[in-house]
C-alpha cells in the first residue's frame, strides 16, 4: 500500500523537519549568544522541547506483527465497549455498520444507553441487529442516567472473560482495520493500553472544524505519538482506545468511586483508564489504526468541550503526581506540562500584549516565524491520506495551520486558566441534546499513514459479508431491569 511515491513524500518531509530544526537551533543559538535573558532563555528550553518531541514523534513506529502473532492476536477475545447518550441516529448507525464491517470482528459488541431523551438509537440497534455478523455477540442495554463510567462498568461486568476492551465513542466511525491494528502492540506482554488515531469525521463542515481537526489530529501524531516513545501515553481518547481487560477489572472499583477532594468524578474517564494501564505497563498508540469522530461545529460546543477536558487534565496531573513513582517517565512528562503552564503564564502576556504596546503591534518578521513554527509542528498531518479528502483538500487544511495556532490561544490558554480555575467541577457540560449530526453516512475507505511500518496479513483482503440470520433464528435484544439491576432478553420483532 506505500507506493515508492508514497515514501519520496514522506522522506521529503522528513528532511524539510530537519532543515527547518537546524535553522531554528541557529537562531536561537545567536540570540542565547548575543542577547541574553530571562524570555530568550524561556524561549530556548521551549525549542528544545518542542524539536526533541517533531523528532520523537517523526520516529514513531507502528507495531508489525509476524503472521504466527497474528493468529494469536486473533485468538483473543475482544469486546467493544460503546456508551451511549443522547446521539444522532446516523452517526450511530455508520457506527455499526464500521463494526460490522471490520478485517478482524470483534467477540461481541455492547451499547450501553445511559439515560437518551429518546430511543431512536435503540430502533436503530434493532434494525442493524437483523444483519450483524452472525460470529458477533450483540447486546444493547438502556439505564437511566448513570453516568459513561458505570455504563462503561455495565458492558465490563457482563463479560468477565474478556481479553481486550475497546472503547469507542458512540460517534465514532472506524476505519476498516482499526481493530485489527489496535490489537497488534498487545503482541507485547508489556503494552497494557494502545491509543488509535482519530480524525475529524466532519472535518470540512466549516471553517472552525478544519481548524479544529488540524490541531486534534496533530494532538495523536505529535503528542501521543512522542510519548509513546517512551512507552507514557498518559491519556487516550475515548473515541477509539483499547486496554488489556485484566488491568481494567482491577481498576474498576476505585474507577466507580473515585473523588476529587470529596466530589465523585463523573467525567475524566478515558484519563483514568490510560492511567491505570500505565501503572502496570506500557501504554502506546497504533498510528494505523485510524477513526472518525465529530468534532464541535460551533465556539459554544467546543468551549464546553475544551473547558471539561482541562478541568481532568488539572486534577488527572495532580493524581499522576501524587500516585506515580519518579522512576515513571510519564512523572517527569507530566511534570513538565504543569511547569511549561506555569512559565507560559509569564511569557504570553509579555509577548502577545507588553511587547507589541512598546514596538507598535507585531512586526511582520514575528508573524511570518510564528506562522513558519505553525506550519513546522503540523507538517506530519500530511502522512495521513484520507480517504474522504483529496491531497489538495489535505494540502487546504495543513495550509490553515496559522489560523489553527491562533485559535489555539484560546482554546489551549485561555481555557485552561478556565479549566484550572473550575476543576472541581468533574461531571458533564455536553450531550444535553444532540448537538452534532453527520446527515448522512459517508463514503469512506482505508485510510493509509505514509512512513509508517505496514501490518502483513496472510492472504488476499477480502470484503466481510453481513448475512442476515437464518429463518428460525430470532435476535435478541437486552434490557436492563431497573428494579432487579439484572439484564432481560426479549425477541426482537422482525421489520
Amino acid at each position: 500500500m506505500h507506493d515508492e511515491a508514497g515514501r519520496r513524500r514522506y522522506l521529503g518531509l522528513a528532511l524539510l523537519l530537519a532543515a527547518a530544526l537546524t535553522a531554528y537551533a541557529h537562531h536561537h543559538l545567536h540570540r542565547l549568544i548575543h542577547s541574553p535573558g530571562h524570555l530568550v532563555a524561556i524561549d530556548a528550553l521551549g525549542f528544545c522541547w518542542l524539536a526533541g518531541s517533531l523528532l520523537a514523534a517523526h520516529t514513531h513506529m507502528d507495531v508489525r506483527l509476524s503472521a504466527r502473532q497474528r493468529r494469536q492476536l486473533d485468538a483473543r477475545r475482544v469486546t467493544v465497549i460503546v456508551p451511549l447518550h443522547n446521539e444522532d441516529p446516523k452517526t450511530f448507525r455508520a457506527l455499526l455498520d464500521s463494526v460490522a464491517a471490520q478485517s478482524r470482528l470483534p467477540q461481541r459488541l455492547h451499547v450501553v444507553d445511559n439515560g437518551s431523551s429518546n430511543r431512536d438509537c435503540a430502533a436503530v440497534f434493532d434494525d442493524w441487529a437483523l444483519t450483524a455478523p452472525t460470529g458477533m455477540e450483540t447486546a444493547y442495554d438502556e439505564t437511566g442516567p448513570i453516568g459513561k463510567r458505570h455504563a462503561q462498568a455495565l458492558a465490563i461486568r457482563a463479560d468477565q472473560i474478556a481479553d481486550i476492551y475497546v472503547t469507542l465513542d458512540s460517534d465514532t466511525v472506524l476505519d476498516r482495520n482499526a481493530i485489527a491494528e489496535g490489537i497488534s502492540p498487545f503482541s507485547r506482554t508489556d503494552v497494557t493500553s494502545v491509543a488509535g488515531l482519530l480524525l475529524g469525521l466532519n472535518a470540512r463542515a466549516n471553517w472552525l472544524t478544519r481548524m479544529v481537526d488540524l490541531s486534534f489530529t496533530m494532538s495523536f501524531l505529535n503528542g501521543r505519538a512522542s510519548w509513546s516513545r517512551l512507552g507514557s501515553v498518559v491519556v487516550n481518547c475515548g473515541g477509539l482506545a483499547f486496554y488489556r481487560a485484566d488491568v481494567v477489572r482491577r481498576h474498576l472499583p476505585d474507577y466507580l468511586t473515585q473523588t476529587v477532594w470529596g466530589r465523585r468524578v463523573a467525567s475524566g474517564d478515558d484519563r483514568m483508564l490510560t492511567c491505570y494501564a500505565l501503572i502496570e505497563g506500557r501504554t502506546v498508540i497504533q498510528e494505523r489504526s485510524v477513526g472518525y469522530t465529530l468534532l464541535p461545529e460551533n465556539l459554544s460546543h467546543l468551549t464546553r468541550q475544551r473547558v471539561r477536558w482541562w478541568r481532568s487534565f488539572f486534577w488527572g496531573g495532580g493524581w499522576l503526581l501524587q500516585t506515580f513513582p519518579l522512576s515513571k517517565p510519564a512523572w517527569w512528562l507530566v511534570l513538565w506540562q504543569m511547569g511549561s503552564f506555569a512559565l507560559y503564564t509569564f511569557v504570553l502576556p509579555t509577548v502577545l500584549i507588553v511587547h507589541p504596546l512598546q514596538n507598535g503591534g507585531l512586526a511582520l518578521p514575528s508573524l511570518v516565524y510564528l506562522a513558519g513554527l505553525a506550519w513546522l509542528r503540523s507538517l506530519r498531518y500530511l502522512i495521513v491520506r484520507r480517504p474522504d479528502m483529496t491531497y489538495q483538500q489535505q494540502l487546504l487544511q495543513f495550509a490553515l495551520a496559522p489560523l489553527s495556532s491562533a485559535l489555539n490561544l484560546y482554546l489551549c490558554s485561555f481555557l485552561q486558566y478556565v479549566g484550572l480555575c473550575t476543576f472541581l467541577k468533574t461531571g458533564w457540560s455536553t450531550r444535553q441534546h444532540v448537538e452534532v449530526s453527520i446527515g448522512a453516512a459517508p463514503e469512506l475507505g482505508a485510510a493509509e499513514v505514509l512512513g509508517v511500518e505496514a501490518v502483513p496479513i496472510d492472504g488476499p483482503t477480502v470484503e466481510l459479508p453481513r448475512p442476515r440470520p437464518p429463518a428460525d433464528t430470532v435476535p435478541l435484544t437486552k434490557l436492563l431491569d431497573p428494579d432487579t439491576e439484572t439484564t432481560l432478553e426479549s425477541p426482537l420483532r422482525r421489520r
